[in-house]
């Protein structure tokens, strides 16, 4: 059972996360949205000091939810990553991407997002498989009209574990996953990894000044403990 941790904002919790236990990093690099920098991308220095930190202790895996094929191919071609994450409404790997990948980044290996909201989702889980490497099940959010994931809500495990069972490639479920309904969830679908990012985040405070997205690293030594032992 392989834990994946989003979404990492600095060195030391990158090396943090390592250290309590997680596989996988995943992170959001420079995505040069016209309205300028969200506050959960890092900049192309962060980017680049926690790739150099995390060499050889994790995979280190690259999300957008650009729409264009070519910003996956750049980004890959720039930082390198073991895995390029796409989490877009718009674009989703083919046969096409997936050569152009290859030929561009040869190893980066490609993460399809999944927006499990219905049966729908087992479909597309199969049409996307033979093109990726990995499938990353997360909850549409409501009225959500950019990316997939990310916010905080679960969804049926059932259509994940017909999902893990329809597809050859490894499958790994997110959607409002934290330490304390971790274990339910790998019991009840038996993926390959469970990925978390807003329940293992500190929590702020009504008025509390920070980041919200640092993560509470006894949430995540949790996390990675109950996923492992389930």
């Amino acid at each position: 059972m392989i834990t994946q941790i989003y979404a990492i904002q600095t060195v030391e919790d990158a090396l943090a996360c390592i250290e309590a236990g997680a596989d996988y990093l995943g992170f959001l690099p420079p995505q040069h949205r016209p309205e300028g920098p969200r506050f959960d991308e890092v900049s192309e220095e962060t980017a680049r000091a926690i790739m150099q930190a995390t060499q050889g202790k994790a995979v280190r895996v690259m999300l957008s939810v650009n729409t264009d094929p070519q910003f996956f191919i750049d980004m890959a071609v720039k930082y390198h990553p073991e895995v390029i994450h796409i989490a877009s409404q718009g674009f989703s790997t083919n046969a096409e991407f997936r050569a152009a990948l290859n030929k561009a980044a040869p190893g980066v290996k490609i993460m399809q997002a999944v927006p499990v909201g219905g049966p729908q989702a087992v479909a597309f889980a199969k049409q996307v498989a033979p093109f990726a490497d990995y499938l990353l099940l997360d909850t549409l959010g409501q009225n959500q009209t950019v990316g997939v994931g990310a916010s905080g809500n679960t969804h049926d495990r059932e259509i994940d574990r017909q999902i893990v069972e329809a597809v050859d490639i490894p499958v790994i479920i997110a959607g409002g996953l934290g330490p304390d309904n971790v274990a339910e969830a790998v019991r009840a679908v038996r993926p390959w990894g469970v990925d978390s990012m807003t329940k293992t985040n500190v929590t702020l405070r009504d008025g509390e000044e920070g980041n919200p997205l640092k993560k509470d690293m006894e949430k995540v030594r949790k996390f990675c403990l109950e996923a492992k032992k389930a």
